[in-house]
């Protein structure tokens, strides 16, 4: 039972974390989608910790779940606490970012065991963890000005 929660709330975060990245910021819809993503990986994470099938104690997808629990913390506080940190968007903007494509590796892991035939399991976990990392962090950076500075834009508008 707690595999199949895991796996839903997995699905809801990849589709509430898709949809906010590719919605318009700063909206209503935006934070609540965001506060979807948020309680999703809240619940993933927390999941995590009562599986243990892959090594039947404590290992390193233990110790991922607590490095995203430490990027979505990262990724909502700064919005929270704006008001006492003047470059909060771009931390918002990074850490919850970061937290998407950490959730897309994830995933990702779970295919580990599926790749080209002949692959080690090194080049499959190369293939599921590394091309979503590159491509993620490519995408993160190369978006960065433009959203920030739309971001920008609007709530100099909005004074």
């Amino acid at each position: 039972m707690v595999i199949f929660v895991h796996v839903a709330l997995g699905v809801i975060a990849l589709v509430a974390g898709a949809w906010n990245l590719m919605a318009q910021k700063g909206t209503r819809r935006h934070r609540r989608a965001g506060w979807i993503y948020t309680g999703a990986m809240a619940g993933l994470i927390l999941t995590s910790f009562a599986i243990f099938q892959l090594t039947g104690a404590f290992g390193p997808f233990h110790v991922m779940a607590i490095v995203s629990g430490a990027t979505l913390t990262l990724a909502i506080y700064f919005p929270l606490r704006r008001e006492y940190h003047d470059g909060w968007l771009e931390h918002h903007y990074f850490w919850i970012t970061f937290s998407y494509v950490g959730l897309v590796m994830a995933t990702g892991s779970h295919f580990a065991q599926y790749g080209p035939a002949g692959w080690s399991m090194w080049e499959r976990g190369a293939l599921w963890w590394g091309v979503p990392m590159v491509i993620g962090f490519a995408l993160i950076f190369w978006k960065k000005e433009k959203v920030l500075n739309r971001l920008r834009a609007r709530a100099s508008l909005a004074e």
